[in-house]
């Protein structure tokens, strides 16, 4: 049931993409540019044995090459120069217009990754989840980073942000290659409930965000369902919100697939 949205969603490039989802997943490092450039960390990583290559999604972006067993156990780990983080993510932040002492928040946090490479970035962040256990190690991981992340349970409270980034729920199924199981576990039924779900996270984020300020909504699928049609339909519901830019990253770049849509809230 899936192959026809997304034939629809991919075009010519349904084949090739789907015959990559079958392949194992890279292993990708986003180097935390409050410690370190990309070459110092790369530099320190070969000293410990562990290769990489530059990726050209992000520019924090190293790609493991080899010995990728080896990362949790070097030293610049353990110093935060460096945080386990798929490149088309990073993409994704790096697309994001953040500047120093701008007030954000991830408010779909899960493990955090994204609110840890905004505030590499300089951004003031606040970090939100529904299920405030999966951010549980946000903690332990900013301390390694330096980092200062705002954990927060009622994300109103200190709202309004001047950017939110709604990285929300979704099938997955750019990143089905890192749980293949995903693609046997969704239904039509399950693709409507999350479509629902992404429209209300949407709609709450909308209220979070200062004039002048930034709503980002992103997800790893591929379906237009979830991508696309949420973008236009969220500029319908809400005209005070205009369309910046959107992206799809494909999988053929060589990392999971993406998609962000940035929004500008008008004075």
């Amino acid at each position: 049931w899936l192959e026809p949205p997304l034939r629809a969603a991919l075009g010519a490039e349904f084949e090739a993409v789907t015959a990559r989802l079958r392949s194992r997943a890279p292993v990708f490092l986003r180097v935390n540019a409050a410690r370190a450039t990309r070459d110092a960390a790369q530099a320190r990583l070969i000293a410990e044995g562990v290769a990489t290559l530059p990726h050209p999604l992000a520019k924090t972006a190293l790609e493991v090459t080899e010995n990728a067993e080896r990362i949790g156990q070097t030293a610049c780990f353990s110093e935060g120069l460096f945080e386990l983080q798929d490149a088309a993510s990073q993409a994704v932040i790096q697309a994001l217009p953040l500047a120093q002492g701008m007030r954000a928040l991830d408010l779909c946090a899960g493990g955090g990754g994204k609110a840890l490479a905004m505030a590499a970035a300089g951004a003031c962040v606040w970090a939100h989840d529904a299920a405030p256990a999966r951010m549980r190690d946000l903690p332990a991981r900013a301390a390694r980073a330096g980092a200062r992340i705002s954990m927060t349970a009622t994300p109103e409270a200190p709202a309004p942000f001047d950017l939110v980034l709604a990285d929300v729920p979704c099938s997955g199924s750019g990143a089905w290659r890192r749980s293949p199981e995903g693609k046997w576990r969704l239904t039509p039924e399950a693709l409507a409930t999350l479509a629902r779900t992404q429209a209300d996270i949407l709609d709450r984020a909308a209220g979070l965000v200062a004039r002048r300020g930034w709503l980002a909504y992103a997800t790893c699928s591929l379906l237009a369902e979830e991508n696309e049609a949420q973008a236009a339909g969220f500029a319908l519901r809400h005209p005070g919100f205009s369309l910046h830019h959107q992206r799809r990253i494909s999988p053929l770049e060589g990392a999971d697939g993406f998609f962000l849509a940035l929004f500008a809230r008008a004075a």
